[in-house]
């Protein structure tokens, strides 16, 4: 039972080798390398990181636009793409010409990348293809995670970590392609439900992310004092 459990919350949480890569990890480090060497000597990876936290502006905008007319919603995979390829090139066209990236250009990739995805979740909340509970559910486990993702980065520990192989690149296709969904299901006619089924939906997928977090913390818990009891 134990061993069932322990297999299961590795699972959920990406605990598991396996579970730690996302489902598009391969092809999206494929594709940054093959677009890192495209780029001419004249891009720098600072515009990159810009380029990307600009398209995520683009794509915000375009939601809160949506709301007045929803012919804009074809804006916001234009502005996710550019908000992929910004912060998906930028570190490796910096390894790439140095070997490493330098502090800033870390530094920078990051502030960019961490106000990208919470001005996203925002502006869902403000659109017609999310209520506002829903976004502010996704923007706590959002938190939590990539809190958590720093802090294991910080420690030496490996930094990737998918939710049941959902990574960042997943997440930033699914905030592209969402207001499709939503349209195809006629969600903003129940935004003003008592409770949407949207909303119903995002909680219990929000408590599936935080059962999978402190599954997380419990397996990083057991491996570090693990590693602690074989040290000399």
């Amino acid at each position: 039972m134990a061993t069932a459990m322990h297999r299961f919350l590795a699972w959920l949480s990406g605990g598991a080798p396996q579970g730690r890569q996302s489902f598009l990890a391969a092809q999206q480090n494929r594709a940054s390398a093959a677009l890192a060497a495209a780029l001419p000597d004249a891009v720098d990876p600072f515009e990159l990181s810009v380029l990307g936290a600009l398209g995520a502006v683009a794509a915000a905008v375009a939601l809160v636009a949506a709301s007045y007319w929803r012919g804009l919603a074809v804006l916001v995979p234009l502005g996710m793409g550019l908000n992929w390829f910004g912060l998906s090139v930028d570190l490796p066209l910096a390894r790439r010409r140095r070997g490493a990236e330098t502090v800033a250009e870390g530094m920078t990739h990051h502030l960019c990348e961490g106000f990208s995805l919470p001005l996203l979740i925002l502006a869902y909340g403000f659109s017609p293809f999310l209520t506002f509970r829903s976004a502010v559910v996704i923007l706590l486990c959002y938190l939590l995670f990539s809190s958590y993702v720093y802090i294991r980065a910080a420690t030496r520990s490996a930094p990737q970590m998918a939710f049941i192989g959902v990574g960042v690149t997943e997440f930033r296709l699914l905030l592209a392609m969402w207001p499709f969904v939503a349209l195809a299901l006629d969600l903003p006619a129940t935004r003003g439900d008592p409770l949407p089924v949207i909303d119903i939906a995002v909680m219990s997928l929000g408590a599936a992310a935080v059962l999978g977090f402190f599954g997380k913390l419990f397996l990083d818990g057991r491996r570090l004092a693990a590693t602690a009891r074989r040290a000399p």
